[in-house]
């Protein structure tokens, strides 16, 4: 998704959103690169579940070494992305 994202689609960031206490995705968001970009609350019944927001720039996916992701029938459907 990331690969489309920024190789196919022009994006400059991807924005993510985990709960505080999912400790794996953390990892797997800060070794793509992904740095804090505040928080955010859900409302669950009466309980508020705070989520850390996260953001990997264009900038930040480059630089890393990213294995090579084909993307097939992108041409074909680049109308239903606005582009």
């Amino acid at each position: 998704m990331l690969a489309l994202a920024f190789e196919h689609l022009g994006a400059e960031a991807a924005v993510s959103e985990v709960f505080r206490d999912n400790h794996a995705s953390q990892g797997v968001s800060r070794r793509l690169g992904c740095e804090n970009d505040g928080i955010s609350g859900d409302a669950r019944g009466e309980e508020v579940l705070v989520s850390d927001r996260l953001r990997l720039t264009r900038t930040a996916w480059e630089a890393r070494d990213n294995p090579p992701v084909t993307v097939a029938g992108f041409e074909e459907s680049r109308a239903l992305f606005g582009l």
